[in-house]
């Protein structure tokens, strides 16, 4: 028997232990995407906070002089995968990569790398669906002032057909070994470079009738819609899959061609607007009914509302919806007592509605829940929903209250991100104690 010094030991232990450890995460990787959510966020970028001093207000046109600059994580669905890792450290796990996977172009150069390595080590996210293309990755910058926050946004490089074509293998290598994802969340725009139907055809291989599907993207919506009309026309009465449309009232608006108050986005959307946009919408886009179960519709500091979009296609002037309002949360007083910081609180409403979402259609009595939403906070949204639901007066305002949980989760924990610096980094305490807080949504 040879004896080994102490310190090869010690090296050859860890390095079986990190082998172990690697094939262990592979394997849970390869075998878990029909329990993950992919967030596909194909425009990714280097988030830099230009902060100002205290006071200081931003004043076009004149000279004005940090007091620090940060860099982190910039994209729409890069901010719901950090979103879903605030989620999933909650309860202290780390080792979460296998249940969200980001589909993503990061541009190689410093800055793709700075991107990467921080969403590995920092929000321990995977990188099984990133595609490192040639083009430099582009630079958001926030300049941080006293009392507003303003968005300096980059061009992005164009994706070549090459490296859109190594990313739909990737996820074709996935879903041929393990079925389609759990959750899908398709965040934003499009890089150049990218076809109309991009979303369309990602959709199509990464979703099946199980599959939870939520948009935040206007981008190529008539293909999208279209591919998951197809996709849901396959489900029977064991098919727990669905999708819903979040957007601001002022895109809803801008979509169906419905003039909104004088006031413009600031002013509060009226129910006259909400529901001309709503039938616009649905008239617009044919494919809406049978694509979509929901519109989840966010009102900047007002509340929002959901929205059942009927299956039945034929819209007309007596059509009505099945409409709740959301409560909203006020963050008043935390504006009085310091600065709020929205860039980012509505790609966490995103996730926060997907991951609450998830855990209602697929958390088990007496089963421990394979998903992003800690044990703690699945407790408490169990209550909300029972609460909600109780006075159901039938099937679908059983569902659309169940809807409503999700989507008031994620309002919380977009509001909750309104309280830090970072892009949708949020305290999940904050977030549980602002959905504790609301009041039950309004059936109209």
């Amino acid at each position: 028997m040879t004896i080994l010094p102490s310190p090869l030991k010690s090296t050859l232990a860890i390095t079986s232990i990190t082998a172990t450890v690697m094939l262990s995460n592979e394997k849970s990787l390869v075998h878990s995407l029909s329990q993950s959510i992919v967030a596909v966020g194909l425009n990714a970028a280097l988030q830099k906070r230009f902060i100002l001093p205290p006071k200081v207000t931003l004043e076009p046109g004149n000279v004005h002089r940090s007091q620090s600059v940060e860099t982190g994580v910039g994209g729409k669905g890069q901010d719901v995968g950090v979103a879903l890792s605030c989620l999933m450290k909650h309860d202290g796990n780390v080792a979460a990569s296998e249940k969200v996977l980001l589909a993503q172009f990061l541009g190689q150069g410093p800055e793709g790398d700075t991107v990467s390595d921080t969403l590995a080590s920092k929000f321990h996210l995977s990188d099984a669906l990133t595609v490192r293309n040639k083009a430099p990755l582009r630079t958001c910058t926030t300049i941080v002032a006293s009392d507003c926050a303003t968005e300096l946004v980059e061009t992005s490089g164009e994706v070549s057909g090459e490296e859109m074509e190594e990313l739909n293998a990737k996820i074709d290598e996935l879903t041929k070994e393990n079925g389609k994802a759990c959750g899908v969340c398709i965040m934003g725009s499009m890089p150049p470079g990218c076809k109309e139907d991009t979303y369309a055809d990602l959709t199509t291989r990464l979703a099946g009738v199980d599959t939870l599907v939520l948009i935040d993207s206007v981008i190529g919506l008539t293909p999208l819609l279209s591919a998951l009309k197809t996709i849901f026309n396959e489900k029977d009465e064991k098919s727990v899959g669905g999708a819903v449309l979040k957007l601001n009232a002022a895109e809803l608006c801008k979509l169906a061609g419905v003039a909104k108050s004088p006031g413009g986005e600031a002013d509060r959307v009226t129910m006259e607007e909400l529901t001309s946009s709503t039938k616009g919408f649905v008239q617009k886009f044919a494919d809406a009914a049978g694509a979509l179960d929901y519109l989840c519709i966010t009102d900047g500091k007002y509340p929002g509302y959901l929205v059942e979009i009927p299956q039945d296609t034929a819209i007309g002037s007596e059509t009505s919806f099945r409409t709740w309002q959301m409560p909203a949360v006020d963050l008043t007083t935390q504006a009085k007592e310091g600065m709020l910081y929205p860039i980012g609180a509505g790609d966490t409403v995103a996730a926060g509605t997907l991951a609450a979402w998830q855990y209602l259609k697929h958390c088990n009595p007496g089963e421990e829940f394979f998903g992003v939403i800690p044990p703690t906070v699945g407790e408490k949204l169990l209550d909300v929903k029972s609460e909600w639901c109780k006075d159901a007066s039938c099937a679908e305002e059983d569902k659309g209250y169940k809807m409503a949980t999700a989507f008031a989760f994620g309002l919380a924990c977009g509001s909750a991100s309104c309280l830090k610096q970072e892009n949708s980094v949020f305290d999940v305490d904050d977030a549980v104690r602002f959905f504790g807080g609301m009041v039950k949504p309004i059936s109209q």
